[in-house]
């Protein structure tokens, strides 16, 4: 019998084709709080597919006694409980670096779409405005300044790209990276205040946690102003759905680029709705990290990974507590 493999998360079709060819997977793509436990082996799971957002929990992790392995599909696993994985015998890995490509260029593509007005000008064709009534200037993400939160893989990706269009790069990340500083000419923030008021292009890069929850709310906005941009491709929990609303309602900002929300995996269709309203919002549904290079690292990451617990060996990026 093949070992059992359970998923709390959507798969990429690469791969689940490669998982149903070796494991018998049990796909559930709304989480834990939709599993039906009487379904044949899934308690004998062996590993576990997830991500930062929707994590393990220490009961979950009970219900399967054969569990060798969570696996955080991308880099996130802040809600994945490592003390206690690692209490039961259980190891932690993530895929990082898989899909960084990927996320810093939709972040930057979130700029450049945001600050040259490319959907609502679309739209406004689309609807029938007067083609000269639309020429008025835009902003430019070229000569820009741009501050990263979060000066990890995608942050200085994002730097590298931002730097390419001769954007000025300022950063703030927990300890100062002499390194990037050089790389980049970058200067460092000491907290996200300074950081969104020597802004005109906040983009968000950081892990999820507590430790970086709401790190961007109304100080932030306030401070970024209404020519700033404030751009996540990290967690929803990084930035304050509340505040970010006010914000725009208020034009304390000039607008946001966001694929990733507070309320996911299942965001309310009123926020969804106001949210879409706004021509200075683009949104994606999470979908960032999504190419089809990186689809196949991260489908070849997780299935390494599971043939390597199971043959008694360690898997690349073991996460400790």
């Amino acid at each position: 019998m093949p070992h059992d493999v359970l998923a709390l998360i959507g798969l990429s079709g690469p791969m689940r084709t490669a998982l149903e060819s070796r494991f018998r997977l049990h796909l559930y793509e709304q989480g834990p709080d939709t599993m039906d436990w009487a379904e044949p082996g899934l308690s004998d799971t062996v590993a576990v597919l997830t991500n930062g957002t929707v994590g393990c929990a220490p009961a979950l992790m009970d219900r399967m006694p054969r569990l060798k392995l969570i696996m955080a599909i991308g880099a996130g696993y802040e809600n994945i409980d490592v003390a206690a994985a690692a209490q039961r015998g259980v190891t932690v890995t993530h895929g990082p670096g898989t899909n960084s490509v990927s996320v810093a260029e939709h972040a930057v593509g979130f700029a450049l779409s945001l600050a040259r007005g490319y959907a609502p000008l679309h739209q406004a064709l689309r609807g029938g405005t007067p083609w000269m009534d639309l020429r008025a200037s835009r902003p430019a993400f070229s000569g820009s300044r741009v501050g990263i939160l979060g000066m990890g893989q995608i942050g200085q990706l994002v730097a590298a790209r931002a730097a390419a269009f001769g954007a000025s790069i300022a950063y703030h990340s927990p300890r100062r990276k002499p390194e990037v500083e050089s790389a980049f000419q970058a200067s460092y923030h000491p907290d996200v205040i300074s950081l969104a008021a020597a802004s005109d292009f906040l983009f968000a890069c950081c892990p999820g946690g507590p430790a970086t929850r709401h790190l961007l709310s109304k100080p932030a906005f306030d401070a970024l102003g209404p020519k700033g941009f404030v751009i996540n491709v990290a967690r929803g929990s990084v930035l304050k759905t509340a505040d970010l609303l006010d914000a725009l309602r208020s034009g304390t900002i000039a607008g946001a680029g966001l694929d990733v929300l507070e309320e996911e995996p299942s965001p309310s269709p009123e926020l969804l709705a106001e949210l879409t309203s706004y021509p200075n919002v683009l949104m994606t549904p999470h979908m960032s990290g999504r190419s089809p290079a990186s689809v196949l690292a991260q489908r070849d990451v997780v299935v390494q990974a599971i043939e390597a617990i199971l043959a008694g060996q360690a898997p690349a990026y073991r996460v400790t507590a």
